[in-house]
């Protein structure tokens, strides 16, 4: 007699009192001796710097990062220490800085913005831009006055170019020269809070 077609074979799964079959090592997965668990989902490294934070073992910290970890918020290198007229936070002598100032305000302005330290170039720069102000509105205002004006405009030019001229040598010399005035502003305003520096 022929098996009913609608009946399952012998011993196919499903039939009552059969098992089924185990899954064999390969099938549920190979597992590596001693390997690492699988992370904690709900567990959050805590950011680079933050309290806790600490770098995952076997891996060096990105390039870069311990140099700027190290240098963050510190002041930057300072040059020419050993210079009489003290060390400047640019790569340049402050005697050079200083005379360089001169050349022009926006030149003044440059250098009063650069350097951050030292008080004989700051105090040059803005010495430099106080002279040119002054002298630009003197002799354009004096100008105006009649019969005279032109005259008196073009002794204030003169003068104040001997003044430049005095204040550029003194400055690339490494001299302190202090202009009437202009100076004792430029002396107040190059480093708040700092004291003065000693005339030589």
């Amino acid at each position: 007699m022929g098996q009913d077609p609608n009946q399952p074979y012998p011993g196919q799964y499903g039939q009552p009192g059969d098992v089924p079959p185990q899954p064999s090592e390969y099938q549920s997965g190979y597992q590596q001796p001693n390997a690492y668990p699988p992370p904690n989902p709900e567990y959050q490294q805590p950011a680079p710097g933050a309290p806790g934070y600490q770098p995952n073992p076997g891996y060096p910290p990105a390039p870069g990062y311990q140099y700027q970890q190290q240098t963050y918020g510190q002041q930057g290198p300072l040059y020419n220490t050993a210079n009489p007229n003290g060390p400047t936070t640019i790569n340049m002598e402050p005697n050079v800085a200083a005379g360089l100032s001169y050349l022009t305000w926006i030149a003044g302005l440059i250098f009063f913005l650069i350097e951050k330290k030292n008080r004989f170039v700051r105090f040059n720069a803005l010495q430099e831009i106080l002279l040119t102000v002054v002298v630009f509105v003197a002799g354009f205002i004096l100008g105006y006055i009649p019969f005279i004006g032109g005259a008196i405009s073009s002794l204030v030019w003169i003068a104040g170019f001997i003044l430049w001229l005095i204040c550029i040598i003194n400055a690339f010399q490494g001299k302190y020269f202090k202009l009437p005035i202009i100076g004792d502003y430029a002396e107040r305003w190059a480093n708040p809070g700092v004291p003065g520096m000693p005339m030589r």
